[in-house]
């Protein structure tokens, strides 16, 4: 499986501490391929930590964005026919069209965003462009991703971690502020469910149900 996560997910997972145990656990437990933006590096001043510090809250985050850029490769093949329509669609930015091209390019892939706003573009987009059809069931968002964590690590691990940076992302603290599992899972799938709506068959409904 190609797993391509964008800067915005992969920020706020390292806000919470979350994002190393994801990356190895993606790799270790699916023998997952990982790839990000190639300027997440550049845009969030990674060789210079002091400033990247500042920009994301922590050393802590800075050590996890690091190890897992380094853990990343390069995709190299894409969707020429998705990138030129890609292109087109106002609300998509050049680093999530490039990981939406890139994953269209294979057969198994999984594109995990946190930026809601690219996937319901897509998603509207997706009756006047079949060539947006490469995309089906290869997108994951943020609250999935949550939603999968709780499930696979326990609720008060996530809970405590999200906790820990509650401005990280307020939509997902709202969820968890509930303080209990049931209602914060059900917080959580309501919001994917109105994210469906906009997505349609873009959007995995179990986007990490492959992991062993």
């Amino acid at each position: 499986m190609k797993v391509f996560i964008d800067c915005d997910v992969a920020v706020k997972l390292a806000q919470w501490g979350l994002l190393n145990r994801f990356a190895l656990h993606l790799q270790k437990q699916g023998r997952a391929d990982l790839f990000t933006v190639g300027t997440l590096k550049f845009k969030f001043k990674l060789a210079t930590p002091d400033k990247a510090a500042a920009i994301v809250g922590s050393m802590v985050a800075v050590q996890q964005l690091t190890s897992f850029v380094a853990a990343c490769g390069v995709a190299k093949g894409y969707s020429a026919q998705l990138a030129e329509t890609l292109s087109e669609i106002p609300l998509i930015d050049a680093g999530e069209a490039a990981l939406f091209a890139a994953a269209a390019d294979f057969d198994a892939a999984i594109v995990d965003t946190g930026d809601k706003k690219a996937l319901r573009a897509v998603g509207g987009a997706l009756k006047n462009h079949p060539s947006l059809e490469s995309l089906g069931g290869k997108l994951a968002c943020l609250e999935q991703t949550m939603d999968y964590l709780v499930d696979r690590w326990s609720f008060d691990t996530v809970h405590a971690a999200v906790a820990s940076h509650a401005k990280a992302d307020t939509s997902v603290n709202s969820c968890f502020a509930h303080g209990a599992q049931a209602m914060t899972q059900l917080t959580l799938r309501a919001k994917v469910a109105e994210l469906t709506i906009d997505c349609g068959p873009l959007l995995a409904t179990d986007p990490f149900g492959w992991v062993s």
